[in-house]
């Protein structure tokens, strides 16, 4: 809608500057309207050409009736009309046909076809033009050739200048060619040169006008289109100008000659502005395309890298899962053996405790029966004197009572050890079972006693015990008992980390505490709070406690598993949490949080 009201005007005003711009016998070297219609359809399609038919009417009808009085008007007007809409639809369908929707710009191939589609299209329809003018006696036929050439020369050299100048100015913004550091005084010393030649060319009469040739072909690699078609239009409008005035080398005697000598400056100006600008461009996207398809590619592999060493790490993890669960089996198996080939003979030994208290008091009531009756009687045999003395009886008769009560709480010992060897054996269950907490630490600990009493250089470590009131849990109790035993481990190792740094006096003045606390969270969580006084953890590798194969203990002691096993149980099998507080020189607190149901 609005190129139908603004087009009317531009046409005006440019053929007002064209008819201003001719030779002494009226021939115009300069038509920019076809350019503007040019750059109008292709960037607006078949809509643009309602304002193409209003604004050669308008504008016609003025030219034809009041500055040019023509025979036969109305018919010059209706023909002009549709000869200028038909060159321009008929450009704009060879140019899809042909080229495509891409601009033609682009490259440089696509500038060529572009110009044979004009200059072919143009060729004809100016005959017919130039044909109807000399019918009907607007002009005689032996102006025929000047007139024709007058017509067809400007047409496509002016779309060739106007129409990429356009089209570039009015697209959509698009990855382009930088401009230099420093562009614009490159721009004002271009714009000076420029002025001193033409000052030189047409003001002086020296023939150097090719001399501006090097500064556009500087624009063209310096600078985009965009700038470069402004030159090349400022340089050609100047041009056309002083000719027209008679001033330059391309002015001649002859209009036809003045017409053919400025049309090839035109021509070679604006071809080789586009040809470079396009080529250069083209070189640009193609590196630009290269470096960013090589961008690309050093990001796809470092993704792949990236994906090969994370799946390199699950492996490796899973294979350490593997190893480690084989070797619990294996471990479960061999205890759950020993302890059953224990407990047959412990319960053997337990059972008969009872019946070797009952007889030893017997006896020993008996002992002290006959005692009693031989000093009543004032006898006692000399042999049973040796005897008694021999073996202490008195003091047998106290201890035999006190060793049945050692062997009974020995016999006790081994079967809590035995209880807590075939918990600790449930490791390989692969189920979800409903067990009590408390039991798997408590059995955990008594795996552990031997590392929490005093051995050589190695500290006492007290085990604190604040369990709280759990129900029964839903888990893997193995998995859970490899878990308490991995952090109950680290954090002996902590301690005595911690106290080899400690001098003598410090030792004897330091007392090292584990702590176990559980809690019942919202009656859907239990907790397990496992607190140790060692070293703690440094800042700089609290990131990576869960990484696979990390570990800060020397070679050999350590396979940086474990904790990352343990996350693995606590999160995804139980669909937990494991988390931890440090505090380097305090110690550390490690919490496990798993629902009470899974």
């Amino acid at each position: 809608m609005l190129s139908l009201i603004f087009l009317p005007i531009i046409h005006f005003i440019l053929v007002q500057i064209s008819t201003t711009i001719t030779f002494d016998n009226g021939v115009s070297a300069f038509w920019p309207s076809a350019g503007v219609y040019v750059a109008g359809i292709l960037r607006l399609g078949w809509s643009f050409l309602p304002a193409i038919i209003c604004s050669e009417l308008l504008v016609n009808s003025w030219l034809y009736t009041s500055v040019y009085e023509s025979n036969h008007s109305l018919l010059i007007i209706i023909a002009v009309t549709s000869i200028s809409t038909l060159d321009t639809g008929i450009i704009y369908i060879l140019k899809k046909k042909f080229i495509g929707a891409k601009d033609f710009y682009d490259t440089s191939t696509n500038i060529f076809k572009f110009l044979l589609i004009v200059s072919g299209e143009s060729f004809i329809t100016s005959h017919i033009a130039i044909s109807l003018f000399a019918t009907t006696k607007n002009i005689p036929w032996s102006d025929y050739q000047i007139s024709w050439l007058s017509w067809w020369l400007p047409l496509p050299l002016d779309i060739l200048l106007i129409t990429p100048a356009i089209l570039v100015w009015t697209q959509l913004p698009k990855k382009q060619k930088p401009l230099p550091a420093g562009w614009r005084v490159e721009l004002f010393l271009m714009l000076l040169i420029i002025g001193l030649i033409i000052q030189i060319s047409f003001g002086s009469g020296y023939a150097i006008e090719y001399t501006l040739l090097p500064i556009l072909i500087w624009s063209a690699f310096r600078f985009r289109l965009r700038e470069t078609s402004l030159l090349t239009l400022l340089i050609t409008v100047v041009a056309i100008f002083r000719t027209t005035q008679g001033a330059g080398s391309f002015f001649r005697s002859e209009t036809l000659e003045s017409l053919i000598l400025l049309q090839s400056f035109i021509g070679v100006f604006a071809l080789t502005a586009l040809v470079l600008s396009s080529t250069i461009q083209e070189h640009w996207w193609a590196e630009f395309r290269l470096k960013q398809a090589n961008e690309n590619l050093e990001e796809r592999v470092r993704q792949r890298t990236l994906e090969l060493q994370n799946i390199l790490v699950e492996l490796k993890l899973t294979q350490a899962q593997i190893i480690q669960s084989e070797k619990m089996s294996s471990l479960g198996q061999l205890v759950a053996g020993v302890a059953h080939e224990i407990n047959n003979p412990v319960n053997f030994i337990y059972g008969n405790i009872s019946c070797l208290r009952e007889y030893s008091e017997s006896l020993l009531k008996m002992i002290d029966v006959y005692q009693k009756n031989c000093e009543l009687n004032n006898y006692e045999n000399h042999e049973i004197k040796d005897i008694k003395a021999d073996i202490d009886l008195n003091f047998l008769i106290e201890d035999l009572p006190k060793l049945i009560n050692s062997i009974e709480l020995g016999t006790e010992r081994i079967r809590d050890i035995v209880v807590s060897l075939r918990n600790f054996s449930r490791m390989d269950e692969a189920e979800f079972k409903t067990v009590n907490i408390h039991d798997g630490i408590e059995s955990t600990l008594l795996i552990l006693q031997h590392r929490l009493k005093v051995n050589g250089d190695k500290p006492e470590i007290t085990v604190i015990r604040d369990y709280g009131d759990l129900p029964l849990v839903e888990c893997y109790p193995g998995q859970l008992n490899q878990v308490l035993m991995n952090i109950i481990v680290n954090a002996i190792d902590a301690i005595e980390e911690n106290h080899l740094h400690l001098s003598s006096i410090a030792r004897q003045e330091k007392s090292y505490t584990i702590k176990v606390t559980t809690n019942l969270i919202e009656k859907k969580w239990i907790e397990i709070i496992l607190s140790d006084n060692g070293t703690g953890i440094e800042e700089n590798i609290k990131n990576q406690i869960f990484d696979p194969f990390f570990t800060t203990k020397e070679i050999g002691k350590g396979t940086g598993m474990g904790m990352a096993i343990s996350y693995q149980i606590i999160t995804e099998k139980h669909r937990g949490k494991l988390e931890f507080n440090s505090q380097v020189g305090a110690g550390t607190d490690f919490i496990i949080k798993i629902p009470i149901r899974q």
